[in-house]
């Protein structure tokens, strides 16, 4: 199950501000119409979107609850008396009440808010008698593959890297950084994922920046320890003695972190405490 990375697109905003969104994987194209015109009209919550489509983990969470909600409705619509037993049931709970009121209010935008409560939806799941066999294999093949450009470079993989960068063309923004801080560069380094280091390199993705402190890619490499990737980058002409916020230089994070042979390597090439 290959699922493709979304470009970002920004919007204007009703109170005259913009944002960097993208819509998540497998929404259909009318849907994220709808939903570009609630975040544009609703400044709030597209804030909130912006920051949600940058966390892989969050995205992928409300990937899954949508999964098991198009198969309950599914389910609904077949007539499945024991589950529309089940379904019905949470609204009399008073521990479920609200949401349906909620959303009987509100519609999308308070689903949305619900959608946001991990907690709360895995309370739902329980209720109904846990996650369904029949959708499983979805999930489990959504866990597997990247949703965003960062945790495709972290996964190491170099096909959906290469795909969305030959999409986005002029468009690519290599320096843009998760709800980590942490940019594509910074997670291909710590991951390891050479091949797919290399391919960011050759685009220019900025090597003295990886993250919101200060971190280049040699101190990703050093903390690390990958040596290889650490060669290259020295090689490329990286300071060896380059400060993050905190003080610390690359010799500082794989010595904090016992990464030998890093050490020695750095401390050859005049790297410093």
């Amino acid at each position: 199950m290959a699922i493709a990375i979304s470009e970002l697109e920004t919007l204007s905003l009703s109170d005259g501000t913009t944002v960097s969104v993208s819509k998540t994987p497998g929404m259909a194209a009318e849907e994220w119409k709808e939903t570009k015109k609630m975040l544009e009209e609703n400044p709030e919550e597209a804030r909130r979107w912006e920051t949600f489509v940058k966390d892989a983990k969050a995205v992928k969470s409300w990937m899954q609850q949508q999964c098991i909600q198009e198969f309950y409705q599914s389910k609904l619509s077949a007539g499945d008396e024991a589950v529309t037993g089940k379904l019905l049931g949470l609204e009399r709970q008073p521990e479920f009440a609200h949401i349906f009121e909620d959303v009987k209010r509100g519609g999308t935008q308070a689903a949305l808010q619900h959608s946001y409560n991990e907690p709360l939806m895995m309370k739902v799941n329980r209720a109904v008698g846990g996650i369904p066999e029949e959708v499983k294999d979805a999930l489990s093949k959504m866990q597997s593959s990247p949703i965003t450009l960062q945790e495709a470079c972290k996964m190491g993989d170099l096909k959906a890297v290469q795909d969305y960068i030959n999409a986005a063309g002029a468009k690519t923004d290599l320096e843009a950084k998760d709800s980590k801080g942490v940019t594509c560069l910074g997670y291909a380094v710590g991951a390891n994922r050479i091949a797919v280091a290399k391919l960011l390199l050759e685009k220019k993705a900025d090597a003295s920046a990886c993250d919101s402190s200060g971190g280049s890619a040699l101190h990703y490499a050093a903390a690390y320890g990958r040596k290889e990737l650490l060669e290259c980058l020295i090689k490329g002409g990286l300071s060896v003695n380059a400060k993050t916020t905190q003080g610390q230089t690359p010799l500082a994070l794989a010595t904090k972190n016992k990464q030998k042979d890093a050490m020695e390597l750095l401390k050859s090439k005049g790297g410093q405490m």
